[in-house]
């Protein structure tokens, strides 16, 4: 399938999903009791190679007060072929009207999951808000994994994942931000990574995509940077960790916001620059170095330190995707949007990316560092 069917596909059953909400013409009742509510789908590989599907399913109790999860598996050579061998697990009619998250181990999206997401937005019921998620190890080992304080553990990963996404600690990635990142010229998806650690599940970076191929893996470092880097970000919080060379000590910023701008240049041998422009705002929440932030000067000296520290983190990070030739920030977008469409055409993006020059400048405002300066230290007498 073309991305261009692909893409009318999406827009089809999107359209038909609004004009079901709006008419109220689904009018097919179904008791509770007797529906499987498919939750979370996780796809592994077998040894064979064969696609292992995992679904985590709600079943609604007699008198709709208890909700118990259900996980059944089935192996199949596709996704189809699994949702036929799942049916038959359950005496329960499954359902994917509800379906909040798909999971794929990293072996799963190595080898590409356009098809499998082809075949969740050819289902009408599936809402392209669905979200996708990529597992450091088994996804069905850890739905099976029992959480003490969670004991639903596909309903813990999608709150865990919802807070993030509020929080601006990951980019929200779901059917819909991923083809439309898939489908567009000159920018590449991402999706969270999730991996259990002890008694609980935590987010554990961001996984590159080369088209719908996994190719690596931002460490959690870059969650903040990343998300400043796609757009407007609001109300986080990041660790800093000045250099000597500037203010010795680490800062925590708080409350932070920022706006971007790019710029592209073209080289005179060719090729371009793109300069991602920030405007980073934010409070002292924590300071742990030796200036008593108590003049302009000392403020303007920590401004630097973290504008410095942003640059390299964020300069850093675009590496990190050129050595896996992917181009998850978009500066293929930027240099798109800056050149005619009959001359992008006629450049070979994935060959000129490596070369493009991509720097980052920032501009640090500190808003307040709090009312107290220094806490003195007790006299003994």
């Amino acid at each position: 399938m073309s991305k261009r069917v692909l893409k009318l596909l999406i827009v089809c059953v999107m359209l038909i999903g609004m004009a079901l909400q709006m008419t109220g013409c689904n009018k097919s009742q179904r008791i509770l009791e007797k529906l499987a509510i498919d939750h979370t789908i996780g796809y592994d590989l077998d040894d064979e190679q064969k696609l292992n599907v995992t679904a985590a399913i709600i079943n609604q109790g007699e008198g709709g007060s208890e909700v118990k999860q259900e996980l059944i598996t089935a192996e199949a050579e596709t996704s189809k072929e699994a949702k036929i061998k799942l049916s038959r697990q359950t005496s329960r009619n499954i359902v994917s009207g509800q379906l909040r998250n798909t999971m794929y181990s990293m072996d799963v999206a190595s080898q590409g999951i356009r098809k499998l997401i082809e075949n969740l937005v050819r289902d009408p019921s599936i809402s392209p808000r669905v979200k996708i998620t990529v597992v450091n190890g088994s996804v069905e080992e850890l739905l099976r994994s029992q959480f003490p304080n969670h004991p639903n553990t596909s309903q813990y990963v999608d709150h865990l994942l919802e807070k993030n996404w509020k929080n601006q600690n990951i980019p929200q990635v779901n059917i819909y931000q991923f083809t439309r990142d898939y489908l567009d010229d000159g920018i590449d998806p991402v999706a969270p990574i999730v991996r259990k650690k002890g008694d609980n599940v935590i987010v554990d970076g961001l996984a590159l995509f080369k088209d719908d191929k996994y190719v690596g893996k931002l460490s959690a470092d870059y969650n903040m940077l990343f998300a400043m880097s796609r757009g407007k970000y609001r109300q986080g919080e990041i660790y800093i960790k000045l250099d000597q060379n500037d203010s010795d000590g680490a800062v925590m910023l708080g409350t932070v916001s920022s706006d971007k701008k790019f710029k592209v240049w073209r080289k005179r041998s060719g090729g371009f620059v793109v300069e991602l422009c920030l405007e980073v705002k934010g409070d002292i929440m924590e300071y742990t170095g030796n200036v008593l932030l108590d003049n302009h000067k000392d403020i303007i000296t920590i401004e630097q330190g973290i504008s410095k520290y942003i640059s390299n983190k964020m300069e850093d990070m675009v590496d990190i995707m050129k050595d896996k030739r992917a181009d998850n920030v978009g500066l293929g977008k930027q240099v798109r949007n800056s050149i005619s469409y009959k001359e992008w055409k006629n450049i070979n993006w994935d060959e000129l990316y490596p070369e493009v020059t991509f720097r980052c400048t920032v501009n640090t405002k500190i808003k307040s560092t709090g009312e107290i300066l220094e806490i003195p230290v007790p006299s003994r007498e």
